[in-house]
């Protein structure tokens, strides 16, 4: 079965209305296009607004995350309200279990990290970096800025925190007082427009970067040694918020 066909049996099961144009999938209803990108005869597609670009690789080792995932971008998901939860300091290793089951690069290495918990649920996970030193020019003054990237955010694969990201980025900024905060918007899955509505501005591309996948495991290699099918992702947009007082 090809991955497309296997895509399209995994939508007809669950009763979704869609349109099909070969690897382009798309829920109008839903305001939103899935476009697969199989291995085989790899070819990155143009990007376009509105569009999730799903790598087979992803599907086939991801385990029900990036399912999950698929489904509440399609409005399938159980809704959380973040003023009902806690906000609390995890440990690396708590942070690290939830992360490898529900985001797309898993865990990384970070200061600061943060649980949101509905009761006893660990419904999302925040990683903040220790702090750098950056030069930025404020208001025709050159400024040396105290600037920590918010490394990862993930909420459980199948829910949606309505007011999740927000009050977890406040719950860092009331803590830890940064100058600015940077993150990236992964453009598989989106443009970035949550950080926009969280006072965030574009500030730049991290470029496309080659993967080899290895066809038996379809873990992503940085090297060509696994002897893997050469792919290439769409990058992240780099956004920025700065606190800087008067």
């Amino acid at each position: 079965m090809t991955f497309a066909d296997e895509f399209a049996g995994f939508i007809d099961a669950r009763g979704i209305a869609c349109s099909r144009e070969d690897l382009l999938f798309s829920f109008p209803d839903r305001g939103i296009a899935v476009r697969l990108v199989p291995l085989e005869g790899f070819e990155r597609p143009e990007r376009t607004p509105g569009t999730i670009y799903l790598y087979e690789d992803r599907w086939r080792a991801a385990g029900p995350y990036v399912r999950e995932r698929t489904l509440a971008h399609l409005g399938f998901y159980r809704k959380i309200f973040a003023r009902k939860c806690d906000i609390k300091r995890i440990d690396a290793v708590e942070a690290a279990r939830f992360l490898e089951l529900h985001h797309s690069y898993g865990t990384a290495k970070a200061k600061y990290k943060y649980g949101m918990f509905l009761g006893d649920e660990l419904v999302a996970v925040s990683l903040f970096s220790s702090p750098r030193t950056i030069p930025r020019d404020i208001d025709g003054r050159r400024l040396p800025l105290r600037s920590f990237e918010w490394v990862r955010y993930a909420s459980l694969s199948s829910s949606r925190i309505s007011g999740g990201m927000s009050r977890m980025l406040a719950r860092f900024v009331e803590d830890n007082d940064p100058d600015e905060v940077m993150t990236y918007a992964d453009l598989e899955w989106s443009e970035g427009t949550v950080y926009v509505r969280m006072g965030f501005h574009e500030a730049g591309l991290r470029e496309p970067v080659t993967f080899w996948v290895n066809p038996e495991t379809f873990a992503r290699e940085r090297t060509a040694d696994c002897g893997g099918i050469k792919i290439t992702n769409f990058g992240s947009l780099k956004y920025l918020k700065q606190y800087i007082k008067p």
